[in-house]
C-alpha cells in the first residue's frame, strides 16, 4: 500500500512540476492559457512516447523476444567466421582496385560438386596465402582463389542446404558482396551425375536452389553480369577418363565448352538452344579423334568406346537444356538473366600419387579464358545493350530536335540591324530580350550568342553621346537645396535619394528592364549623366543601369550612401521624417461624431498606419545606407511612448469638445447601437484600442490600461456565461501565478473581479434600461426627464436616467480610485458620452413636448381671440396664459437663478430653453412666481416691513412726546472781546434761537443783559451770534437740529473763543483788522436737563433712521413687474432638434 502512495506521489509530483515549467515558460513567452495547456499534454506525450520506447527498447534487448529479433542483426560465430574470410580477399580486392587496373572477380557456387577440388587441381598458380593444393579439403564458408589475372570467390555448398541459419548469412554475405565492385560473372557449377539421372525432378530442384541463391545478385546488377555454368566430375560419364587420356597434356588444359557472342534464350521448349554448344564439342572431338589415330595401347572395346564418345557425350543435351531452362528461364520470383557460356571439366587422380588430383579442361579457362570473357564484357558497355541502344537513339533524336527547335527560337531572337538601332529602340530590345531567361532550356545551347548580342546592344546604348555629371557638385547642390527646404520637402528629397540608392543597388544586382520599368524613375538632379530629353523613360533606366555597373558607378553609390547618412544624422528631431503627410491622413473626431469640428484631429503619423508608414521609410533609408541608423534606433525606443502621450492630448481635446455638446434627439438606430455597445464613442474606442493593440502591458499608461480594462469588461458582459467565467479564472490563475513567481503576496483579484463586474454591470444595466425606455417613446412627452430636475417629485416609476451617471461614477471609483491622471479623466468622458446622449436625448424630447404645450396653451388662444378682444385685453389675457404655462408646464423646467428664472439643469446639462424664452421670462414674471405665496421671498419681506414699520410708529410717538414738551434755559451776556487787544474792540453782541414757533433773541451792548430760551427738540433748527463792532457787524451761525445743545455744550464754561474764519463773511476783514479770535462769554442756568433731552430725542431719531433704512431697503429689492407687450411672446420657447 505504502508502495503505491509512493508511486501516486511520485506521478503527481512531476506532473505539477512539469505544469509548473509550463507555466512558467508559457507566460515568459506571454501564451495563451490555452497553449500552455497543449504544451503541457505534448510534453506528457512525448514523455510518455519516450518512456515506453525506451521501456520497449529495454525489453527488446534484454528480454527473450528481444533476443530473438536481434538474432537477424547481430553475428553468430559462423557469420564471424564467414566476415572474417570475407574481409581478407575484400581488402585485397579494393587495394588492387585502388592500386591498378580493376580485378575481375566471380563467384562460384554449386552443391558438393568438387568445384573446390577442381579449383585447387587446376594447376594454376595461387597469390595468395593459401596456396598449398596438394590437398583439398571441402569449403566450409568461403575461400578466396586469387590468381594472375582472375578472383575466383568459392562458397560452401552448405548456403544450399536450406538451413535458416545459412540463409541469413547468405543474406548478410550478399549485403557484403553489394559493397565491393560488382562481380565479373557467377558461375554455377553441377555435378555430370545430375545430368547422368533420370530425376529430372530432382535436377529441376537442384537448379532452382542455385537459381534463388544467386538472384540477389541477379536483381541487383541485372544484365550486367553474366552466368557460366560449370559441369564438374565429367570423369563419372563413361570414357571421358579414356578419352582424356588420349589427349596431350595441352589438350587437357584446352576448355571444354562454348561461349555464346550473343546470349542465348533459353526455353525450355526450343531442342535448339544448345545446338552451337555439343555442335561445337562434337566437331572438336571429331577432328581430335582424327589426330589420335588408333592407339596401340587399346583394346578393341576401348577403341570402339573411344570412337563413340562423341556421340555418346552429345546425349546430354536434352538433360542440360532442361537445367539450363530451370537455372535461367524468368519467371514471377526471378529475372531475367544472361546466360554467357558452359563448361566441361574434371579432375582426375594423379598417376603417380593417387592423393593428388589434377585438373582436365580447366587450366586455360581459369588463367586465360575467364580473364578474356571478363575483358570482352567489359569493352561492351551499358550503351551497347539493346534497350540502351534504343534510349541513346532516343535521345540523340530528342537532343536533335532540341538543339533545331533552340535554333529556330533562337533566329527569332536575333538582331542584325542591333548598330542601327536608335537609343530607345535598343532599350526595347534590351527589356525584351532580358524577358528570356538564361537559363531556360529553349534557348540554352545558343545562349553565348543570345548573350554576345545582348552585350553588343548595351555597349551600342552606351556609346550615344550624353554628358557626365561629377559626383561632387551634385551631392553640394542637392545637399543645399535640401538645407533650404522646409521639413516636409526635407523628407521627399531623401526618399528620391532613397529610391534612387535602392534602383541602383537593384541595377547591380542584374536586374531586367522590366521590373526597373516598373518602379518610380530616378529624380534627374540624382542621376549620373544628362541625358537628352527626346529619350524614353526606359531608355534613361537603361543608360542609368549601365553606368552604375562600371567601376566608376560603384563610387558614385557609395558617394550617394554617405550624402543619405549624412542627411538624415543632420538633424537629431527628424522633423523632416514627422512632417503632416496625405499618405499618413489625420484621425478626424468628426469620423465618429459628425457634430464636432474638423480642425479636431489626431496627428496621421502616431496612426497604424502612420507608424507603418514610417517604418517603411526608415526600412528603405536602412536599407539603402546599408545599417542601421541609431537615430531610427532611438526613435522606436521612445516611439511608444510618444504615440500614447499623443492620443493622451487627443482624449483629453476630445473630451472638452464632448462636454460643450448641445442636447440632440438620437434616431432610432443610434439608439440600438448604443444599447448594442456599438455607439460613437464605443466605435471610438474600439478603433483606439486596435490602433494600439502593438503596444504590450509592460509599457502601456494607466489610461491605455484603463480603456482596455474597460472594453475588456464590455467583452467579458457580451460573452457567454460559461466562457466568461473560464476567462475569469483563466486571470485569475495567470495572476495568482505571476504574484507566486514573483514572491509577492497574491491580490484579492478574485473579490476585485467581482466587484469590477457588479458594478460594470449596474451601469450596463442602467444604459440599457434608459436605452430601452428611450427606444419604447411613442409620442412627445416628458416622461424622458421625470424626476431629474426635481427629486422629490413623485413618479409612478423610477427614471433609470437618474441612475446612469451614479453607476457610471461607481464605475469609475472602483476602477480608478482616486486617480487625478488627464488621461483617465478623458477616458471616463468617453463612456460618460454615452450617459450624456442619452440625457441629452430625454430633454430634447421633453423640449419638443413643451414647445408644443406652448404653442397649444398660450400661443394658438391668444391667436383665437385676437379678433375678439381688445389689446388691453389680450394683454391681460396673455398674463394669464402665460403665469398658468409657467406654474404648469414649464414649472418642472425653471428654476431660479441670481439673473432670474433659467432653465434647469441636470449633471451640469441645462434644459434646452431658447434664449428669447428666457429673456421673456426674466422681463416678464418675477422668479418668486414659480413658488408658494408661503415660499415666496416677497412674503417674508412684506412682513418683516409690517414689523419694522411698527417699530418707527412707537418710535416716532415717543418722539413726538419729547418734541411736545419745552425746555427753558436762562442766559445772561457779559462783555464780547478780543484775545490779546486789537485796534478795533467788540461793542456787543446779540445772541438769537430760530424755532418754529419764532425766534428769541438776547441783545446786549457788553452790559449784563439776561434772557429766557424756551428750546423744543425738532422744531429749533439753528442759532445765530452777531458780534457788534463800531463799523461793522460779524456774524457766526449753526444749523440743524443740535445747534442749541452744541452751543450750551460750548459754553459751559462761560465763554467761548470763536476763530475769524468762522466768521463767513466777515473773516477777511477780521484778519486785515489783525483780528484772530473773538471771546464772547454769557453765563447759563443748568443746562444739564435740556442735555439729557437733546441726547434722548438724538437717541430715538437714529433709531427711527435705521428702520427707515431698513424699509427703505426692503422697498428697493421688491421688483417691479413689467409685463412685455404681446409682440414680445417668442414663438418656439425650446431648442427642439
Amino acid at each position: 500500500m505504502l508502495k503505491k502512495l509512493a508511486s501516486f506521489t511520485g506521478w503527481l509530483l512531476v506532473l505539477t512540476l512539469s505544469l509548473i515549467f509550463c507555466f512558467t515558460f508559457g507566460l515568459w513567452l506571454n501564451w495563451h492559457t490555452p497553449a500552455i495547456i497543449l504544451f503541457w499534454l505534448m510534453l506528457l506525450l512525448l514523455s510518455s512516447v519516450l518512456s515506453g520506447a525506451c521501456y520497449a527498447l529495454k525489453n527488446l534487448l534484454c528480454g527473450k523476444k528481444g533476443h530473438r529479433w536481434l538474432e537477424k542483426y547481430r553475428l553468430s560465430r559462423r557469420e564471424y567466421v564467414l566476415l572474417t574470410h570475407w574481409k581478407r580477399g575484400a581488402n585485397i580486392i579494393k587495394r588492387i582496385r585502388r592500386q591498378q587496373s580493376p580485378l575481375p572477380w566471380y563467384v562460384l557456387i554449386g552443391n558438393r560438386c568438387g568445384k573446390s577440388t577442381l579449383l585447387a587441381s587446376a594447376g594454376v598458380p595461387h597469390f595468395d596465402d593459401e596456396n598449398s593444393d596438394i590437398i583439398a579439403a571441402p569449403t566450409r564458408t568461403l575461400h578466396w582463389w586469387f590468381f594472375r589475372h582472375l578472383c575466383v570467390l568459392d562458397l560452401s555448398s552448405n548456403f544450399l542446404s536450406g538451413d535458416a541459419a545459412m540463409r541469413q548469412a547468405w543474406r548478410k554475405l550478399m549485403r557484403w558482396c553489394m559493397r565491393l565492385p560488382a562481380p565479373t560473372g557467377i558461375i554455377v557449377a553441377m555435378p555430370i551425375g545430375a545430368l547422368m539421372s533420370n530425376d529430372l525432378s530432382a535436377l529441376h530442384v537442384l537448379m532452382r536452389q542455385h537459381r534463388a541463391l544467386i538472384e540477389p545478385l541477379i536483381h541487383r546488377y541485372g544484365e550486367g553480369i553474366s552466368l557460366s555454368v560449370l559441369v564438374t566430375q565429367c570423369d563419372n560419364f563413361p570414357g571421358f577418363s579414356l578419352w582424356c587420356r588420349q589427349l596431350s597434356d595441352a589438350q587437357r588444359q584446352q576448355p571444354l565448352g562454348y561461349c555464346w557472342p550473343t546470349p542465348p534464350h533459353i526455353d525450355g521448349q526450343d531442342e535448339q538452344a544448345l545446338h552451337p554448344l555439343f555442335s561445337a564439342i562434337k566437331t572438336g572431338m571429331a577432328r581430335t579423334r582424327l589426330s589420335m589415330g588408333r592407339p596401340s595401347a587399346l583394346s578393341e572395346q576401348d577403341y570402339a568406346m573411344v570412337l563413340d564418345f562423341p556421340d555418346t557425350f552429345a546425349t546430354l543435351e536434352s538433360k542440360l537444356r532442361y537445367a539450363l531452362a530451370s537455372l535461367c528461364e524468368p519467371n514471377a520470383y526471378f529475372s531475367h538473366t544472361r546466360l554467357n557460356s558452359i563448361w566441361f571439366c574434371a579432375s582426375e587422380p594423379h598417376q603417380d600419387n593417387l592423393t593428388r588430383r589434377e585438373g582436365v579442361f580447366i587450366h586455360k579457362l581459369l588463367s586465360g579464358h575467364l580473364r578474356e570473357l571478363s575483358l570482352h564484357q567489359g569493352i561492351q558497355r551499358w550503351y551497347q545493350r539493346p534497350r540502351a541502344k534504343f534510349a541513346c537513339s532516343l535521345l540523340s533524336a530528342l537532343c536533335a530536335i532540341w538543339i533545331v527547335y533552340s535554333a529556330w527560337l533562337t533566329f527569332g531572337r536575333l538582331q542584325p540591324d542591333v548598330a542601327q538601332m536608335s537609343a530607345d529602340n535598343l532599350a526595347d530590345f534590351l527589356a525584351h530580350d532580358e524577358r528570356y531567361s538564361s537559363l531556360s532550356l529553349a534557348y540554352l545551347p545558343f545562349q553565348p550568342l543570345l548573350n554576345k548580342q545582348h552585350r553588343q546592344a548595351e555597349w551600342q546604348l552606351l556609346s550615344l553621346p550624353s554628358l557626365p555629371r561629377l559626383i561632387t557638385p551634385t551631392t553640394a547642390s542637392f545637399r543645399q537645396r535640401f538645407m533650404a527646404a522646409p521639413a516636409r520637402q526635407q523628407r521627399e528629397m531623401i526618399l528620391q535619394l532613397t529610391h534612387a540608392i535602392l534602383v541602383w543597388q537593384k541595377m547591380r544586382r542584374h536586374t531586367t528592364l522590366d521590373a526597373l520599368h516598373n518602379v518610380v524613375p530616378i529624380a534627374i538632379p540624382l542621376q549620373q549623366r544628362d541625358y537628352p530629353a527626346t529619350l524614353s523613360p526606359l531608355t534613361v533606366m537603361a543608360l542609368e543601369r549601365g553606368y552604375i555597373r562600371r567601376p566608376e558607378g560603384a563610387i558614385w553609390l557609395q558617394r550617394a550612401r554617405n550624402l543619405l547618412e549624412g542627411l538624415v544624422n543632420q538633424d537629431q528631431t527628424l522633423s523632416w521624417l514627422l512632417a503632416a503627410d496625405s499618405r499618413f491622413p489625420d484621425l478626424q473626431a468628426a469620423r465618429f461624431w459628425p457634430a464636432l469640428p474638423d480642425n479636431l484631429a489626431l496627428n496621421g503619423r502616431w496612426t497604424q498606419a502612420g507608424q507603418t508608414t514610417l517604418s517603411s521609410w526608415m526600412s528603405q533609408i536602412e536599407n539603402a545606407v546599408g545599417h542601421p541608423v541609431a537615430l531610427f534606433h532611438q526613435a522606436a525606443i521612445t516611439s511608444t511612448a510618444q504615440r500614447q502621450d499623443a492620443w493622451k492630448l487627443y482624449l483629453i481635446d476630445l473630451a472638452a469638445h464632448l462636454q460643450a455638446m448641445t442636447p440632440a434627439t438620437m434616431p432610432l438606430s443610434r439608439l440600438v447601437a448604443l444599447g448594442q455597445n456599438q455607439s460613437q464613442a464605443m466605435q471610438f474606442v474600439a478603433h483606439c484600442l486596435q490602433e494600439l493593440q502593438d503596444i504590450p502591458g509592460t509599457q502601456a499608461q494607466p489610461w491605455l490600461l484603463t480603456l482596455r480594462q474597460l472594453h475588456q469588461l464590455a467583452l467579458d458582459s457580451q460573452s457567454a456565461g460559461l466562457l466568461h467565467r473560464v476567462s475569469k479564472v483563466d486571470q485569475q490563475v495567470r495572476r495568482s501565478f505571476i504574484a507566486w513567481l514573483k514572491k509577492m503576496p497574491s491580490p484579492a483579484t478574485k473579490n476585485r473581479m467581482q466587484a469590477d463586474n457588479h458594478v460594470w454591470l449596474q451601469w450596463l444595466n442602467a444604459r440599457n434600461s434608459a436605452v430601452a425606455e428611450a427606444v419604447a417613446q411613442g409620442k412627445l412627452s416628458p416622461d424622458l426627464t421625470r424626476g431629474l430636475f426635481n427629486p422629490q417629485q413623485q413618479a409612478a416609476t423610477a427614471n433609470p436616467l437618474s441612475t446612469l451617471l451614479p453607476a457610471l461614477v461607481t464605475l469609475q471609483e472602483q476602477l480608478t480610485p482616486q486617480n487625478t491622471d488627464a488621461g483617465i479623466a478623458a477616458v471616463w468622458q468617453l463612456y460618460q458620452d454615452d450617459a450624456h446622449h442619452l440625457l441629452g436625448h430625454a430633454m430634447a424630447q421633453s423640449a419638443c413636448w413643451l414647445n408644443s404645450q406652448w404653442k397649444s396653451t398660450v400661443i394658438w388662444p391668444l391667436n383665437n381671440s385676437s379678433t375678439l378682444h381688445s389689446y388691453e385685453e389680450q394683454q391681460t389675457q396673455s398674463k394669464v396664459l402665460v403665469n398658468a404655462f409657467l406654474l404648469g408646464p414649464a414649472k418642472a423646467f425653471l428654476v431660479n437663478g441670481t439673473d432670474g428664472q433659467t432653465a434647469a439643469d441636470y449633471a451640469g446639462m441645462p434644459f434646452p430653453l431658447s434664449a428669447s424664452f428666457i429673456d421673456f421670462l426674466r422681463h416678464a414674471s418675477s422668479p418668486e412666481m414659480m413658488q408658494d405665496v408661503p415660499q415666496r421671498p416677497s412674503t417674508l419681506t412684506s412682513d418683516r416691513r409690517t414689523l419694522l414699520q411698527g417699530q418707527r410708529d412707537a418710535l416716532i410717538a415717543e418722539r413726538s412726546a419729547l418734541e411736545n414738551a419745552r425746555w427753558g434755559i436762562t442766559v445772561s451776556s457779559l462783555p464780547a472781546t478780543v484775545p490779546g487787544g486789537a485796534s478795533v474792540l467788540p461793542i456787543g453782541t446779540a445772541l438769537t434761537l430760530h424755532c418754529q414757533k419764532g425766534d428769541q433773541q438776547l441783545s446786549s451792548m457788553n452790559f449784563a443783559d439776561q434772557q429766557n430760551f424756551d428750546w423744543q427738540p425738532g422744531h429749533c433748527s439753528g442759532v445765530s451770534l452777531k458780534v457788534f463792532f463800531p463799523d461793522f457787524t460779524a456774524s457766526y451761525q449753526l444749523v440743524g437740529d443740535n445747534a442749541w445743545p452744541y452751543f450750551l455744550r460750548h459754553l459751559s464754561n462761560g465763554e467761548m473763543r470763536l476763530d475769524s474764519d468762522e466768521f463767513f463773511d466777515n473773516a477777511a476783514l477780521l484778519h486785515q483788522l489783525r483780528i484772530e479770535n473773538i471771546l464772547v462769554r454769557f453765563t447759563l442756568s443748568s443746562p444739564q436737563q435740556l442735555e439729557s433731552a437733546w441726547r434722548h430725542w438724538r437717541e430715538i431719531s437714529r433709531k427711527i433712521a435705521a428702520v427707515d433704512a431698513q424699509i427703505a431697503g426692503l422697498d428697493s429689492d421688491a421688483e417691479t413687474v413689467t409685463f412685455n407687450p404681446l409682440s414680445a411672446l417668442p414663438e418656439d420657447i425650446a431648442q427642439c432638434q
